[in-house]
């Protein structure tokens, strides 16, 4: 009896996981070219499905992978991004020279403040010399898509950076009939806030964004409910230098030290030696920050990043591309081979053409690294948990078990990932769909699951 009823479990789940097999391949094939798809058992080095896996189609953000990948390599897990504060004791003049951090945020420069203070900062004269010249001045990547958005995904790359160079507008009701409040994360003069929102039956908030010379315009219009939640909108900020320069003077007063004139922020070289140098968190969280979120800013600066600390030279976005290509390479991806193109380090671009089994190849390689598998698994958003997915795989067996980094674009999805069997093997996970094709979440997470 109890013989049988092995057998009968045995045969059962072999019937399920051939049955889930069949529909995720059956979908996949409907989809013709606009698919490039594979599965792969890294723990037994075996091949679970394929279909059409060496089409090169774009990936979207999903090509931040090979970005984290060459720069937890080259830059190593544990590198930092360094700020530094230079200070004419006697004229009171500072000078901030950039590294490039895109994780500088509001709460950092407060941490440089008390430190300024620590060092005997008691006053300066008001004036600010921004020095970003570590990365070239293309503020925005050639082949990035949408270069004209005010919205934040868009936000410019520079070698000085604060609050990921966007400033967020905030709307909260009142009471019913009055005005809502409106509020700014940073109080920056340079950005204006116009128009009015009304506290009342619904929300429906609408807005706009326009530069005009120095000024930041943001024009409000329409209504909040009386019991919603805080809305917030993000905005690019299209002079990062001036923003920086900008926050400090403000956070320098409202820390303690007082300026002696009015605020004169200029582009100059900082020369001497700094009087403070600020350190980042180490790369591995900065990657973090990029993959949950699929920040583009983030990873278009460490494209930059990465040829300004390899090649020791300015860093732009080419030679920051290129030693991608050279990294993918060595582990045998060749961008430039079969229909493959790589222009882009964020994926916010049509210029990216890469197949599901460089994406393995990639997963391949990151599972034999000890050291990098961790700070990249880590950094992948959890499904139906956090980041890009958190609303994705939500009551399938695969939630909170399938990390993966996504991709979007117009008519482009895709997911890249690793999901750990309940008996312990690790499967590597690439589909990318073009042509307005969507990810067959519901097919993938049965497949996998019956695993």
């Amino acid at each position: 009896m109890h013989t049988k009823f092995i057998c009968r479990a045995l045969i059962s789940g072999i019937f399920l996981s051939s049955s889930a097999f069949a529909g995720l391949d059956s979908t996949l094939k409907k989809m013709g070219k606009g698919v490039s798809a594979q599965v792969f058992n890294l723990t037994q080095g075996k091949n679970l499905l394929s279909v059409n896996s060496d089409l090169p189609l774009n990936p979207a953000s999903s090509v931040k992978l090979l970005t984290a990948y060459t720069a937890l390599t080259k830059l190593g897990i544990n590198y930092s991004f360094k700020t530094s504060f230079y200070y004419a004791a006697k004229k009171g003049d500072f000078c901030v020279k950039g590294g490039g951090d895109p994780s500088f945020v509001m709460e950092d420069l407060y941490l440089v403040v008390e430190a300024l203070k620590r060092k005997g900062v008691e006053d300066f004269s008001g004036k600010i010399a921004i020095d970003s010249s570590v990365f070239d001045q293309e503020m925005y990547p050639e082949d990035r898509n949408s270069q004209d958005s005010e919205r934040a995904y868009n936000a410019p790359i520079s070698g000085l950076n604060f609050n990921y160079n966007t400033i967020s507008v905030f709307v909260n009701p009142s009471t019913k009939g009055h005005a809502a409040r409106v509020g700014l994360d940073f109080p920056f003069d340079f950005v204006k806030v116009t128009g009015k929102v009304m506290t009342g039956s619904g929300t429906d908030v609408s807005w706009d964004k326009k530069g005009k010379g120095d000024q930041e315009i943001v024009s409000l219009g329409g209504k909040i409910s009386e019991d919603a939640d805080e809305w917030r909108k993000p905005f690019r900020i299209r002079d990062p230098a001036h923003a920086f320069g900008e926050a400090f003077f403000k956070m320098l007063n409202h820390g303690g030290v007082p300026t002696k004139g009015a605020m004169q922020i200029s582009k100059g070289a900082c020369v001497g030696d700094p009087i403070f140098v600020y350190s980042s968190k180490p790369l591995g969280f900065v990657v973090g920050l990029m993959d949950k979120y699929s920040n583009n800013f983030i990873a278009d600066s460490l494209v930059k990043a990465l040829a300004a600390e390899v090649d020791h030279k300015q860093g732009t976005t080419e030679g920051g591309v290129k030693l991608i290509r050279a990294e993918m390479k060595k582990i045998g991806i060749d961008l430039l081979a079969g229909g493959r193109h790589f222009v882009a380090g964020s994926g916010l671009t049509d210029g990216n053409d890469i197949a599901a089994v460089d994406f393995i190849t990639l997963l391949k390689q990151v599972y034999r690294e000890k050291t990098i598998l961790p700070e990249l698994l880590s950094s992948l958003p959890l499904a139906g948990v956090d980041g890009t997915l958190k609303k994705k795989y939500v009551g399938t067996d695969v939630q909170g078990r399938l990390r993966g980094k996504t991709g979007t674009l117009n008519g482009v999805q895709s997911i890249v990932g690793i999901y750990p069997t309940m008996s312990g093997d690790w499967i590597a996970v690439a589909v990318i769909a073009n042509g307005g094709h969507a990810i067959p979440e519901r097919e993938l997470a049965d497949y996998l699951s019956d695993l």
